[in-house]
């Protein structure tokens, strides 16, 4: 998430450290040595939230604490519990401020594995209400991390109500930046899994006492015709499109459509004075990787190969 102008704030809805909530024999050093080098490598990029996810306690809840002390993970979650207490085991949430903007960060789980005793979850729907109550009035913007099925996200929408943002994990499907948002309800979005793909918010307000609004379909829609029109004009840019295409109907009721199309989407932008914008960016091989840290990647895998095969051997 990114507001014009500051540092970004970046965040993780959970199940970022394991590929499965349990970890495979022979392959355990390995596995524990690549969540060791997320970790480290993002604590070094200022303000990187995750939420406690179902696959993020593969390696139990001691190894998540351990990693925590080592390398000030932020973690947050608002109703994972140390177990036969009230007493909660990651902090609740964060306030960060951004410029004149207060961004509230709760994190919730429906779920923990069964081998994972020392903690237990308490009712997700109830602690959202809570925690939404106790933070609304203190901050601008409200986010929620939810590691939830999305049959679990869509059935508790209404208890949501007061979030502005539910970014949720253990969902196989990505948004697509052209989804309309409803208004009035929580801007929702799922990332895939795997992190194949990377989502980012750019957030413009200008009135706190309005609600944010997605601009990203109509954006998008405005740009297309923008560029259907100005491919158009390729033919003669010194002329307008009605005189070059006036004995081309076909040609001359697109370029009809088109304008038109592109005055309601920019009129739908009108008069919304809080904008919030998705880009949905693939992790290939076009990404610019930063050198040094692609050279952390790629020791540890290195070093992943080499645990393999002598936890392969150790099996036999």
């Amino acid at each position: 998430m990114k507001d014009s102008g500051v540092d970004p704030i970046l965040l993780d809805a959970g199940d970022a450290l394991f590929e499965n909530y349990y970890l495979i024999n022979g392959k355990v050093a390995s596995s524990k040595l690549k969540a060791k080098t997320i970790l480290e490598s993002t604590a070094k990029m200022g303000d990187y939230i995750y939420n406690v996810g179902y696959q993020d306690l593969a390696a139990g809840f001691e190894f998540i604490k351990e990693m925590e002390a080592s390398y000030g993970t932020q973690y947050v979650s608002s109703n994972i519990i140390k177990s036969g207490t009230d007493e909660l085991a990651f902090n609740p949430h964060k306030i960060i401020k951004r410029g004149e903007l207060n961004i509230g960060i709760f994190g919730l789980t429906t779920k923990l594995p069964s081998s994972v005793n020392a903690i237990t979850v308490k009712d997700y729907i109830q602690t959202a209400k809570e925690k939404i109550a106790e933070l609304r009035p203190q901050v601008d913007v409200l986010v929620m991390l939810l590691n939830a099925t999305r049959i679990q996200n869509i059935d508790a929408t209404n208890d949501f109500a007061g979030v502005d943002y539910i970014f949720s994990s253990r969902e196989t499907t990505r948004t697509r930046p052209e989804t309309v948002k409803n208004t009035g309800e929580p801007m929702s979005y799922c990332f895939g899994i795997q992190g194949k793909y990377i989502a980012r918010f750019d957030v413009n307000i200008s009135d706190k006492s309005k609600e944010i609004n997605d601009i990203t379909a109509p954006m998008m829609t405005a740009s297309f015709f923008e560029k259907g029109l100005n491919n158009l004009q390729k033919r003669d840019p010194d002329k307008p499109l009605e005189k070059i295409y006036q004995n081309n109907p076909n040609v001359m009721k697109m370029v009809q459509q088109y304008k038109q199309g592109l005055v309601e989407s920019n009129s739908s932008l009108a008069n919304v004075p809080n904008r919030s914008f998705y880009t949905l960016i693939p992790l290939n091989g076009g990404v610019a990787s930063e050198k040094n840290l692609l050279a952390v990647v790629d020791q540890t895998l290195k070093t992943c190969n080499t645990l393999d095969k002598e936890g392969t051997i150790n099996l036999n």
